[in-house]
């Protein structure tokens, strides 16, 4: 398969938290890039929503908080675009 993305990812899988305007649900951040990310989730969220993820650091106890908009769905999660670039 090709990769097609302009900004590319690496795997990352960490149990994590994103939050929408319905509340804060539970899921696994399967990978990372400086653009976006793939969460995994029992959760429909519909494209256009937008939603704030804590992404774990490495040996602390804070999160890095990334804001960014659904940009596709399927029934193991869905895809997320980050509004600005971020360093990973």
């Amino acid at each position: 398969m090709i990769n097609k993305r302009k900004y590319p990812r690496r795997f990352y899988s960490e149990s994590s938290f994103f939050a929408t305007r319905y509340g804060v649900h539970e899921c696994f951040i399967k990978n990372l890039g400086t653009k976006g990310a793939f969460i995994e989730t029992d959760l429909f969220l519909p494209e256009g929503n937008v939603v704030t993820i804590a992404v774990p650091k490495q040996g602390q106890a804070s999160s890095l908080k990334l804001k960014g908009k659904v940009v596709w769905t399927d029934h193991y999660g869905f895809g997320v675009e980050f509004g600005e670039l971020i360093l990973i």
